[in-house]
């Protein structure tokens, strides 16, 4: 127990603030033998006797400890997590452990490790990295919540790991310790935490063979990648097959003799059929809107929207030319103030002849679009650019022009569709050692007519995995499953074979 090496003053004033968005259903279901609910209760008595414990939550929570304190919030805030710190602080030194009540494996080694290295170095802020994120805790002295204080950003959702958003805005202003893992975990982008369902069922197959120490967390998360494929968390469908220009970069008009002209396309009774499916497969996944074809031109677009949206918990991605909303669909599409809703505008130039030759007429139609887009959306509304040779010469002046009116710009690296495009991206990303594709492991694609390819790569539907409009969203993915364990045993087949998108992560 860590009280067994904090002694005095410290112990007494230590604090554990922990930040929950699980629903109460996830908190009760049970992570192998226990709920995350006990196996946390029992991680806050382990910690220290006679332990302050605040949590912070957006759920209505029941079953804990009466002698816990219970803040409730719609939202979790930065600011909002502050004003906790800040009550709690009753000295300079007061120990602030700050984690999460949804992270089930919560590691009392690593937190008496972390809160060791605190005390030690007389420390403002201690983390531990390269672990998954879930088994460790955050300690931040009394004396250092001021500073923070300074760098929170009012109304910012809270992230998986609260306080290192906020402390890595300016490092250099807190005295800042780390506990680093043996083997580094960060690229698994794993999330041990029953917040959402996928990473839910992440935790029930960890749990199924739990690490007994955290030495053995590091192999075992590093050596398991085909459990990481869970639910799928980023949907893109394509909701009409007709596009405003041809594009120089795209390779639409290669599976279309005339992409700008109208199409299938998909009627709002399907489209809500098909998240309806989504939101009881994944209901907090991404929907992009489209995976071909400019959205405007859908004889309801708005409508798609707001089905969407309609669901709790799904999210939003709208990606557009921003062609085709004039009048009174811009009007209605500006009005939805829901911060789940992301408007991203492709530009890639803002050179008017370069944006000809890329994509075609409408420039300046594209550009008001734009900047009425951040003026009326603000940090929820981007703008992009896709690199390529075409765009290169003007990339600079896009990058520098936009960054005045927004921090939301987007530069996208250009994909060759695994051959079937000419190879002029700019410069060589990619990892030095191949590893399973993030697409395969987190992202789903539904055409038009509800058939899903492998991936967005597939782009004549080689490999079919179902038909989400006629058949299940759940029995689609499962179908990807053995393509994604070829990856995991080092075998790239087929479309894989020449990918160069494998490592690009969607949300």
């Amino acid at each position: 127990m860590i009280n067994s090496i904090i002694v005095g003053s410290i112990v007494e004033s230590m604090v554990l603030i922990l930040c929950n968005e699980a629903p109460e259903a996830h908190l009760i279901e049970p992570i192998g033998e226990q709920s995350t609910t006990a196996r946390i209760t029992n991680f806050a008595r382990e910690i220290a006797r006679d332990l302050t414990v605040v949590v912070y939550t957006s759920e209505e929570l029941r079953d804990l400890p009466t002698s816990w304190r219970v803040v409730h919030s719609p939202s979790l805030t930065e600011d909002g997590l502050l004003a906790i710190l800040r009550e709690e602080t009753t000295a300079a030194e007061t120990v602030l452990v700050v984690a999460r009540l949804d992270h089930p494996f919560l590691s009392t080694e690593l937190t008496r490790r972390t809160v060791e290295r605190h005390r030690e170095f007389r420390a403002e802020y201690t983390f531990s990295d390269g672990y998954p994120i879930g088994l460790g805790a955050e300690v931040v002295a009394g004396r250092a919540i001021r500073h923070l204080e300074e760098l929170v950003k009012p109304e910012t959702r809270l992230e998986r790991v609260p306080l290192f958003e906020i402390v890595q805005r300016d490092t250099n202003r807190l005295d800042v310790e780390t506990i680093l893992s043996d083997v580094d975990n960060r690229l698994l982008r794993l999330s041990l935490s029953v917040a959402e369902r996928p990473d839910l069922v992440l935790c029930k197959r960890f749990a199924a063979n739990e690490p007994g120490t955290l030495e053995e967390w590091e192999s075992r998360a590093a050596g398991s990648v085909a459990e990481h494929r869970t639910l799928p968390r980023f949907v893109s469908i394509q909701v009409v097959e007709q596009e405003v220009h041809s594009v120089a970069y795209s390779p639409y008009p290669t599976l279309r003799t005339n992409v700008t002209e109208a199409g299938r396309i998909i009627s709002l009774e399907a489209f809500a059929g098909l998240i309806d499916d989504l939101e009881q497969l994944s209901p907090n996944a991404w929907v992009h809107l489209s995976l071909w074809g400019e959205i405007a031109l859908h004889p309801q677009p708005v409508e798609l929207v707001r089905r969407v949206l309609a669901s709790p918990g799904l999210r939003l991605l709208v990606e557009t030319s921003g062609i085709g909303w004039e009048g009174a669909r811009q009007e209605e599409l500006f009005a939805i103030n829901d911060p789940r809703m992301l408007l991203v505008t492709g530009l890639d130039t803002n050179d008017s002849e370069t944006y000809r030759r890329v994509r075609g007429e409408g420039f300046q139609i594209a550009q008001s679009f734009a900047r009425a887009s951040i003026e009326a959306l603000g940090e929820r509304a981007h703008v992009q650019a896709v690199r390529s040779e075409m765009t290169e010469p003007t990339l600079d002046a896009f990058y520098t022009e936009w960054k005045k009116v927004t921090d939301n710009v987007v530069i996208q690296k250009y994909d060759h569709f695994s051959g079937a495009l000419p190879k002029i991206k700019i410069g060589d990303v990619s990892p030095i050692n191949r590893f399973p594709c993030w697409h395969l492991q987190r992202d789903l694609h539904v055409l038009v007519d509800g058939t899903v390819p492998l991936c967005r790569e597939d782009l004549h539907a080689e490999t079919v995995m179902g038909n989400a409009l006629s058949g299940s969203l759940e029995n689609c993915w499962a179908s990807g499953t053995s393509r994604f364990e070829e990856h995991t045993a080092g075998e790239y087949s087929g479309v894989c074979a020449e990918c160069d998108e494998y490592y690009v992560f969607s949300f």
